[in-house]
């Protein structure tokens, strides 16, 4: 079978691209397809996550303006030279199936283009988040949102993302992780941390009033903040750790050795407004991390099971949350318990559980079943 995958770049360190590059892999390496990778701005970079050699990838230079709208004039007209690349591109490759899963403009007119092939639309990130606005461009995004019903297939990761989504073929396939073989650190170190990028939807500003909170009560533990993003948001961030004197917390920036910090840390934060279904709480989770997580639309509570392999609490609850890990700092065998319950439970989303469910949509949108 030969699957199409559409996003938008593959340098960039992101959920995303980690569980691409690991679903890629698996499909070449397990089923024997063939697959290609189609980017519209990867800007001749290296590749952020490791690919199978055969991977054939092809990037389509369309370059948008990241600093405006998708929808602005600028980027209408390279909208209108993707889908003239794009569709020049399927009509040579002749594909089985296409896959979306990223934002760009391409996810609207992709439904259109070489109509007989099966066509698929990953999201991942919450629902809640599909709103009409006031603006313009808001309410055209909006209506375009009612042309996702046109693919064949729209894929969630979480059982509670299906209310956002009227359409008739929808799938739940959740993210899967790939349990690391070797041994893990015994000597866990009395380090918090978090990752993801630096933008406003990960909140990491809660985490460092929250920190700020109990910091004096525990002067030898430490929290680090893994992840890279907007200049500004950084900024802002460290202005707000040096205006509330935050001891023992510090921005890492992007890291390629997440997982090795993650086995010599003690416990995993998360203050994200909202978040699908987060690789990596199933990674704080393979790590033996304890985990302290905001019940943020929807993913986290589809993952964390309170009081077993982790502690969920109220969306923005600044108080609450550091008062709830000043609880598990302080308690030994009850972070110890938390931890080994969460590696246990992360099994049932090892890849090989979940990648039959890819393979076996595949075959029934091309009729092979």
């Amino acid at each position: 079978m030969k699957i199409l995958y559409l996003n938008n770049q593959f340098y960039l360190h992101g959920g995303i691209e980690k569980i691409l590059s690991q679903k890629v892999n698996y499909l070449i390496e397990e089923y024997q397809y063939k697959v290609i990778l189609c980017t519209s701005e990867h800007k001749n970079q290296s590749y952020v996550y490791p690919l199978n050699k055969s991977v054939n990838h092809i990037d389509l230079e369309i370059n948008y303006n990241r600093s405006k709208s998708y929808f602005h004039p600028i980027n209408l007209l390279k909208a209108f030279k993707h889908f003239i690349r794009l569709k020049r591109t399927i009509k040579k490759l002749k594909p089985n199936i296409i896959i979306s899963v990223n934002f760009t403009p391409e996810q609207y007119f992709l439904p259109f283009i070489e109509k007989g092939t099966p066509k698929v639309k990953e999201f991942h990130s919450s629902g809640v988040t599909l709103k009409s606005t006031n603006n313009l461009a808001g309410k055209l995004k909006y209506q375009l949102f009612k042309l996702f019903d046109k693919y064949d297939s729209v894929v969630v990761l979480n059982k509670d993302e299906k209310k956002y989504y009227p359409f008739k073929k929808i799938e739940v396939i959740p993210n899967f992780i790939k349990i690391p073989t070797q041994n893990k650190s015994l000597n866990k170190e009395k380090t918090i941390i978090a990752a993801g990028r630096l933008s406003p939807v990960k909140q990491f500003d809660h985490l460092i009033k929250a920190w700020h909170m109990i910091a004096d009560e525990f002067p030898d533990w430490q929290v680090k903040i893994f992840g890279d993003g907007d200049d500004e948001i950084k900024d802002d961030l460290q202005g707000l750790i040096g205006e509330l004197k935050v001891p023992n917390i510090k921005l890492m920036g992007s890291t390629t050795q997440l997982k090795e910090e993650m086995e010599k840390a003690s416990i995993y934060a998360m203050t994200s407004a909202t978040e699908c279904f987060p690789m990596v709480l199933l990674e704080a989770q393979a790590a033996q991390l304890a985990i302290i997580s905001y019940d943020c639309p929807n993913g986290p509570r589809n993952i964390i099971k309170e009081n077993r392999n982790g502690v969920l609490l109220p969306l923005n609850s600044i108080e609450l949350f550091a008062h709830k890990l000043s609880e598990m700092i302080s308690s030994n065998e009850y972070r110890r318990q938390l931890a080994i319950n969460g590696e246990v439970d992360v099994l049932r989303l090892e890849i090989k559980e979940i990648m039959p469910k890819w393979t076996g949509l595949f075959n029934r949108l091309t009729h092979k079943i």
